[in-house]
């Protein structure tokens, strides 16, 4: 694993020896040689396109960040050594393509992004403005009490609603937690903290990163005109309707067609960028209830407190995607990921809970 996070800025060694040409070529050709060996090192790394959570588009995109990653810890991790806590991995700071590795499974099998964090610090992970890590949250816990509402009652109640005032605007308001893992079987799981940040961006791409903490703003970042094009991979406003939206979703990633498990995967991808409006989620709704696959789980409490009717979709037997609705209105209160089976590589056991993202506005 060292031979990654070699200095590779591409500073010339001090020498008093001349320059020689022939020695000059067997060097570059000994370092494209490390270079070719440490990229099929990150390719073992990162989920194969069919695995759960990457499309092939995404896994293009993460193994070419994942390269960037690598060179800027590098020319860092001298002076990161000094420092006491982690980069910051708030929404203001990092791309899309690293916000699908971070949480959930891709993390997991991820590995590298892991072994960037240890590299800059070795110390014990804290986000930017200082939360410190916690253990991983209880499964969500059906409430027995309440009844269960099906799946398509909830988008029928969400259609009726599409009208209502309020459009699908850029950014989003969340709070995410996600479980750093390893896929080597050696390492336990890492616990990491609890992170809630609030984006907002402006016709020209202009817009404002915030970390909250406690309810306060505890840093802001201003992002410059251009910012949303640059990042963002759902560039255009969601659509209103079923149909459009089923298209919209597979112009990202075509596997969501037919596809339950990848239909989640990709609205999840999507409320990492917009807040939809009324009648967006109404069409989310009456997407997700048209796919089969999706059952109801049952009446549940979201990360912050409130009742919603979870819905679940496995993929392969080996994870599981589940979606927070909240009965009356079809508002999208969380989205979780969680292990459905025992995966020794990962050190997970069923009902073990991988990441969550809660939407508060």
């Amino acid at each position: 694993m060292n031979a990654l996070f070699r200095n590779r800025s591409g500073a010339a060694t001090p020498s008093s020896r001349p320059a020689d040409p022939a020695h000059e070529e067997e060097t570059r050709e000994r370092q494209e040689a490390r270079d070719r060996t440490e990229l099929a090192a990150l390719r073992e790394m990162v989920p194969p396109p069919a695995a759960p959570r990457l499309s092939s588009t995404r896994h293009a995109e993460l193994e070419a960040h994942l390269m960037n990653e690598i060179n800027d810890t590098a020319a860092t991790s001298d002076a990161a050594k000094s420092t006491k806590s982690a980069k910051s991995r708030s929404a203001a700071r990092r791309s899309p393509a690293f916000g699908w590795l971070t949480p959930g499974r891709s993390m997991s099998l991820g590995a590298a992004a892991a072994v960037v964090a240890a590299t800059m610090t070795g110390l014990a992970v804290t986000g930017s403005s200082g939360q410190t890590a916690v253990a991983a949250p209880a499964p969500l816990k059906v409430e027995s009490s309440r009844a269960t509402v099906p799946l398509a009652t909830v988008a029928k109640r969400a259609a009726a609603l599409a009208d209502s005032p309020g459009a699908a605007h850029r950014g989003t308001h969340r709070r995410e937690w996600a479980l750093g893992m390893w896929d080597d079987g050696k390492h336990k799981p890492k616990q990491m903290p609890v992170v809630e940040t609030r984006a907002r961006y402006n016709a020209d791409g202009s817009g404002e990163a915030q970390d909250i903490k406690d309810g306060r703003v505890v840093h802001r970042k201003h992002l410059p005109a251009g910012s949303w094009e640059k990042f963002a991979d759902f560039r255009n406003t969601p659509p209103t309707t079923v149909g459009g939206l089923d298209d919209y979703l597979a112009k990202e990633s075509p596997d969501t067609r037919g596809s339950a498990y990848w239909t989640m995967d990709s609205v999840e991808a999507l409320l990492r960028e917009w807040t939809p409006g009324p009648a967006q989620t109404a069409a989310i709704d009456g997407l997700l209830a048209k796919r089969s696959g999706l059952r109801a789980l049952g009446p549940v409490k979201d990360r912050a407190g409130r009742q919603g009717q979870a819905y679940g979709v496995d993929f392969k037997g080996t994870v599981r995607w589940t979606i927070i609705l909240d009965e009356h209105t079809g508002r999208i209160l969380g989205t979780e990921l969680s292990s459905i089976k025992t995966d020794p590589k990962m050190q997970l056991k069923p009902g073990d809970v991988e990441q969550y993202n809660t939407y508060l506005d």
